[in-house]
């Protein structure tokens, strides 16, 4: 499906702003203003040098202190004309991977109409129905804890489409059911280890969530499929081009080693995402779990993620611990020996230069993998019924060549500790 000019979606909404404007005396208008934001501190011990990256939309971390994890700014304008007609605009400040698209602080953009009382489609930017917190991952007083876990949700920078989705509900005796789907396309960023800005385009886009709620459970599976291109820059392209050269001597074994390599350099194609969710709720006692895999053929972002989080509250006071990890489904690449066979042939400095590239594409096609654990604990304390004061500290173990959720990592296997400060707020509401 084309993608949907961000322009139009704007002017749709406003014209049904104006059109509310002039009808401010009709009863079933409303407009309504709302917002939400984070002010956030982390400060990590061990891996030296490393920047948390919350999500590859972001440009990460600079030093071991940082307010630009978390810290983040929404405002959002919903209007509703009777029960059949809605628009909402909400756009999001945060620190985004540098040269990223200036539209994507626009999270969402659409106009829904109802034709049914349980029956909406939305035409324009949209969230699909990917994970629990698929429409407030940015709203940090909408869950528990200091922040989504990373191990969990920090590889997709999918939070929005443009396109088009359908949502059904019903009843089922006691429990109520939700099918949502959406199509269309992305036009996003993402970063290099955090280092640099890569333009993502995903198109075939096909989302699905089918969730089921009934005496504080709630259950949840989704699915989604789509086509993805990633541009990394000229340098990446001159990698794909010297390694494709090596994959097409026609030295004996050179072919042979570097074939491996060859189709680890993943730029673009067909991808998968399945997962599933519960929540349970049950008085003072909470639990999440979530779990997932990507499937990303040839390619090491291809990996089973997922967490368990409980927590305890208490008056307004609400303690939890949460654990994650994310696990890839290959092994890390090794680098493969083409020196010893070009060497008799081509001499030994292009040998040498020959050797030099594979070590670089080798590291390159494995700083997309992430293979980390973590655990932590904190509090929740809402001192104001529209803000509340987080505290977390966790501890991380990633594993070698498994750091694509850290800027400016090595390759190397680390431990450390995270230690959170936020307050998060709404108003509004």
């Amino acid at each position: 499906m084309r993608s949907i000019s961000f322009v139009t979606l704007v002017l749709a909404c406003g014209s049904g702003l104006a059109v509310q404007a002039q009808a401010q005396e009709a009863a079933d208008d409303s407009l309504t203003l709302s917002g939400f934001g984070t002010v956030g501190l982390v400060d990590k011990t061990g891996a030296p040098r490393w920047g948390l990256i919350r999500s590859t939309a972001q440009k990460g971390a600079a030093s071991d202190l940082s307010a630009t994890i978390d810290s983040r700014l929404g405002a959002q304008i919903d209007w509703t004309h009777g029960n059949d007609w809605e628009a909402a605009v909400q756009g999001v400040l945060l620190h985004r991977a540098r040269g990223a698209l200036s539209g994507e602080a626009i999270e969402q953009a659409y106009v829904g109409y109802r034709p049914w009382a349980n029956t909406r489609l939305r035409l324009g930017r949209v969230s699909p129905d990917l994970f629990l917190y698929s429409e407030s991952r940015n709203v940090g007083y909408a869950f528990t804890w200091a922040r989504p876990p990373t191990d969990f949700y920090a590889f997709a920078p999918v939070v929005n489409v443009d396109g088009l989705d359908v949502e059904q509900r019903w009843n089922m005796g006691s429990a109520s059911w939700r099918l949502r789907a959406t199509t269309g396309t992305i036009r996003t960023s993402a970063t290099d280890g955090g280092r640099s800005y890569s333009p993502v385009s995903v198109d075939d886009i096909l989302a699905v969530g089918l969730s089921r709620e009934s005496g504080g459970l709630l259950l949840k599976l989704s699915y989604m499929q789509s086509r993805v291109n990633m541009d990394h820059g000229p340098e990446y392209r001159a990698l794909l081009q010297g390694v494709g050269a090596l994959h097409q001597s026609p030295v004996p074994g050179v072919r042979e080693a570097i074939a491996p390599l060859h189709q680890k350099l993943w730029t673009g194609g067909a991808t998968t995402y399945l997962a599933l969710a519960a929540q349970y709720d049950s008085g003072p006692w909470t639990f999440v779990a979530e779990g997932s895999r990507l499937g990303v053929p040839r390619s090491t972002l291809d990996a089973y993620r997922g967490y368990v989080s409980a927590a305890w509250r208490k008056d307004t006071v609400t303690y939890y611990a949460l654990a994650s990890r994310t696990r890839p489904r290959e092994a890390a690449l090794a680098t493969p020996d083409v020196a010893s066979s070009l060497a008799p042939v081509a001499g030994p400095a292009a040998a040498q230069q020959a050797q030099m590239l594979a070590g670089y594409a080798t590291y390159a096609a494995n700083q997309f993998r992430f293979d980390q654990r973590t655990v932590g604990v904190g509090f929740r304390w809402d001192f104001a019924s529209n803000a509340a004061l987080k505290f977390q500290v966790d501890r991380f173990h990633v594993r070698q060549n498994g750091a694509a959720g850290w800027r400016n990592h090595d390759g190397q296997a680390a431990k450390g500790t995270l230690v959170s400060l936020l307050v998060d707020f709404v108003w509004g509401q």
